[in-house]
């Protein structure tokens, strides 16, 4: 191989740090490979027995054949990972040498996939494992290039700490972003809105709940330029209070504050019951600065009672009907001749509704149900 000056190498090394923080930069840091071994195809790949051990970022991606590869090949391709099951980590190999340069050429793999990109002899190794699935790097070059020689092993090997910690890091990252993408989907699922604000009142994160909330445009609250604002003046200046009372009580947990609040809509009306607290503390963020989670909740009968009497109380469908018809402010009478049935057969359902709910009058059986709401968003 050519002969390499520092800079070029360690350039290649910042390309390769850079992808494995940004998955986005993964095939750009295959190409850095490639060019510095001067190669026709290059390829950081996740092999293992099931699709979901599966990961592929390569230079001059090709669909159709990427597809081919996760299909009609997959078995192929399966069976050529438990070749290389066996060579330890940073042992630098050669594709002809572990397959045959006849059998290789031979395959389905090599005929239909390698071929059509002119992999005619490939330099490798494997970086990081888990079970039976493994990650490996490969650079390959051309019909009308000249093989691989021993300097080029040579640089590989010396290369092989930095690929295995990019994969390692890449694993870890995406497993982060998978936890961070699955919390942030329950947090939307939840039926109250969550938002994060700095102590400018600026959100950082607004659940899909809180974005309805600040959506309304004769709700409590609205948003300035990023800021959080109560519709009320009043409301605004008690709001302020409850966020600095929430970002004092981060550094002083025993010191008295309000936690909570009503806020105000349009005409008194789309009023919110808001509560702050210290949002925990994150690498991202300046810790010194500090945030605050600030929970919102419409003060407003649950928009499906029938749904939440039966799923909340195990009520039938004709008890939530009774139940509902109640908590909207029917009377006993109202409610049976609704459902066309004796009021002695009314009296006999909300028996089993007080049972059921463990309330005693019809008072409190509407005061519950008023305020029952199922903990999650429908879909």
């Amino acid at each position: 191989m050519p002969r390499l000056d520092v800079d070029t190498v360690m350039s290649t090394i910042d390309r390769l740090l850079v992808g494995a923080m940004d998955e986005g930069q993964m095939q750009a840091a295959a190409e850095a490979m490639r060019q510095l071994f001067n190669g026709s195809k290059a390829c950081f790949a996740g092999i293992g027995p099931h699709p979901d051990d599966w990961a592929s970022y390569a230079t001059d991606p090709d669909e159709a054949l990427q597809e081919r590869c996760t299909g009609e090949l997959a078995p192929d391709f399966i069976e050529m990972g438990g070749t290389l099951r066996d060579i330890p980590y940073g042992a630098i190999y050669r594709d002809h040498e572990v397959f045959g340069a006849e059998a290789l050429r031979s395959s389905r793999v090599w005929q239909e996939w390698m071929r059509p990109q002119d992999m005619f002899g490939g330099l490798a190794c494997r970086l990081a494992g888990n079970g039976q699935a493994f990650w490996l790097f490969d650079v390959q070059r051309g019909r009308h290039q000249e093989g691989f020689d021993a300097e080029d092993a040579a640089l590989l090997e010396k290369l092989y700490p930095v690929l295995r910690r990019v994969v390692e890091l890449r694993r870890h990252i995406g497993r982060v972003t998978i936890q961070r993408d699955e919390a942030r989907g329950a947090l939307d699922r939840i039926a109250i809105g969550l938002a994060i604000l700095d102590q400018d009142m600026r959100i950082t994160y607004a659940n899909e709940g809180a974005d309805e909330i600040l959506a309304d445009p004769d709700g409590a609250l609205k948003l300035r330029q990023g800021r959080l604002f109560a519709r009320q003046p009043a409301d605004q200046r008690q709001l302020r209070q409850l966020v600095e009372g929430a970002l004092r009580s981060a550094l002083d947990p025993l010191a008295h504050h309000q936690a909570s609040m009503i806020l105000h809509g349009e005409d008194g009306s789309h009023s919110l019951s808001a509560c702050a607290m210290p949002a925990p503390p994150s690498p991202a963020q300046d810790q010194a600065a500090g945030q605050v989670l600030i929970a919102l909740r419409r003060l407003e009968t649950a928009t499906n009672l029938v749904a939440c009497a039966r799923q909340l109380f195990d009520l039938t469908d004709t008890e939530a009907k009774f139940a509902s018809a109640l908590a909207s402010g029917s009377s006993l009478t109202e409610a049976a001749e609704a459902q066309g049935v004796r009021i002695s057969t009314a009296r006999t359902h909300l028996a089993r509704i007080f049972q059921k709910t463990n309330t005693r009058q019809q008072s409190q059986l509407v005061s519950l149900l008023r305020s029952a709401e199922l903990p999650l968003r429908p879909r």
